[in-house]
């Protein structure tokens, strides 16, 4: 009887110290703008939820995201190895999450903050509901709200600027695709080759008039050679595009490195996200 209690008493603490860390976080004076306050807000509620469901675990992460929010350190969407999916759940996730990514790097944080914070949350909700795979409406209804939230942030980035009165000429647009590269590496994958394509499918029915390739890494090397590795991709990047059958005179480059990263790491740290390509097509 006696260790039928202390998991009881144990349980009641576990739950007493998680209320206390979800609302001293809700409280917080939020260190930035609309975006990480709708990150620390959303990624709270979620927390609060999985504890109401007695997983301390996931809570307990929510609730570190909200507070790096808060503090101006915003964490990215959840990298898709960071769970154990399912076949099934895989696919529409990692598409969803190229589409969150690419919206983020076409400037969406700061076109559309809050609907990029609540897509972010979203999205880190479906990841969450679909690694337990037990809750069907639950995935559902995170599913839902991360494609109306993303509705809305791809809306206000493809929207053109407001012509100013008086004036006929057409409003330039900027459409962004994103190759990813292996660490350390400046070869085209398969799923970055096939983006080449589309660079290329895209720009066939429209008049383009520029194509920039920006160069990045993520911050697991030197300033000096991320500039250096970050310009082999994206030159590697831009011959392709040239072989795709895209005039060579329209393609420039732009070198980053590390300076724009993707999500926003320690000095030193390897990250997926920002070894990667930007090709900014504006027609």
């Amino acid at each position: 009887m006696g260790s039928v209690k202390n998991i009881f008493a144990v349980l009641a603490i576990g739950i007493m110290a998680a209320a206390c860390s979800t609302g001293e976080v809700a409280k917080m004076d939020v260190k930035g703008g609309a975006y990480e306050k709708g990150l620390r807000d959303g990624y709270i509620k979620l927390a609060r939820a999985e504890y109401k469901e007695d997983d301390f675990g996931d809570a307990g992460a929510f609730v570190d995201r909200a507070k790096m929010a808060a503090m101006g350190k915003p964490t990215g969407p959840e990298a898709l190895n960071a769970r154990k999916l399912v076949s099934k759940h895989k696919k529409p996730l990692a598409n969803s999450r190229k589409r969150l990514t690419q919206a983020f790097a076409a400037g969406g944080i700061e076109k559309a903050p809050k609907h990029a914070a609540e897509a972010q949350v979203q999205f880190d909700c479906w990841m969450q509901e679909a690694e337990e795979n037990l809750q069907k409406k639950d995935i559902q209804k995170c599913r839902s709200a991360f494609y109306g939230a993303m509705a809305l942030l791809e809306a206000a980035v493809e929207k053109p600027a407001m012509a100013k009165p008086m004036k006929m000429a057409r409003q330039l647009l900027t459409r962004n695709f994103i190759v990813y590269f292996d660490y350390n590496s400046t070869a085209i994958s398969k799923d970055g080759a096939s983006e080449i394509k589309g660079v290329k499918k895209f720009i066939k029915a429209r008049k383009t008039s520029q194509i920039k390739v920006f160069g990045h890494t993520d911050r697991s090397g030197s300033n000096a050679y991320n500039a250096k590795l970050a310009a082999a991709r994206a030159d590697a990047v831009a011959a392709g595009l040239v072989k795709a059958g895209v005039k060579k005179g329209i393609v420039k480059t732009v070198v980053w490195g590390e300076a724009k990263p993707a999500v926003k790491t320690a000095d030193g740290a390897k990250n997926a996200e920002n070894r990667r390509v930007v090709i900014a097509v504006t027609y």
